[in-house]
C-alpha cells in the first residue's frame, strides 16, 4: 500500500509539471484582434486587454462600476423629465419616413439612436443645463 502512495503521488507531481509546462511554453496566452484601425492585444489566461496607441500598449481598464448609481446622480443633478412616448410606434414612422432604417432590428436602431443623439447633442445639452443650474445656486 505504501508504494502505491509513492506511484500515485509521483504520477500526481509528473501530470502537474507537464500541464504547467504545456501551458507555460505552449497554450497561446496573448491573442491579438485588430478592429478597425485599433489593435488590441489580450491575455487569455487573465483577461486583461492592451490598445496600441503611440508605439505603447495601454491597458484597458475594465468598466466594474455600478453605472446605476452613476446614472442616477447624473439624472438628479438636472432633474430631467422623462418624456412618455410609445417606442413601436415611433420606430415604425421612423422607418416610414427613413426607408434605409427599414432592415435594422429594434436593438441595434436604439443603439445607433443613443450613439448619434448623445454624440451630437447630449453632451452639450447637459453641459449647459449642469452650467445653468450651478450658475442658479450661486
Amino acid at each position: 500500500m505504501n508504494g502505491e502512495k509513492r506511484y500515485f503521488l509521483i504520477g500526481v507531481v509528473i501530470g502537474i509539471l507537464i500541464s504547467g509546462a504545456f501551458f507555460f511554453y505552449f497554450a497561446p496566452r496573448y491573442k491579438t484582434i485588430t478592429s478597425g484601425d485599433t489593435l488590441l492585444k489580450q491575455d487569455t489566461w487573465t483577461g486583461h486587454s492592451w490598445r496600441f496607441t503611440g508605439n505603447d500598449w495601454k491597458l484597458i481598464v475594465g468598466a466594474n462600476r455600478d453605472w446605476e448609481k452613476i446614472d442616477q446622480a447624473l439624472l438628479s443633478a438636472l432633474r430631467i423629465p422623462f418624456a412618455e412616448v410609445n417606442l413601436d410606434a415611433a420606430l415604425m414612422r421612423l422607418r416610414e419616413k427613413h426607408p434605409s432604417l427599414r432592415e435594422l432590428p429594434n436593438d441595434e436602431l436604439l443603439e445607433r439612436i443613443k450613439l448619434v443623439y448623445s454624440r451630437q447633442v447630449l453632451v452639450y445639452m447637459y453641459l449647459d443645463n449642469f452650467m445653468k443650474i450651478e450658475q442658479q445656486k450661486k
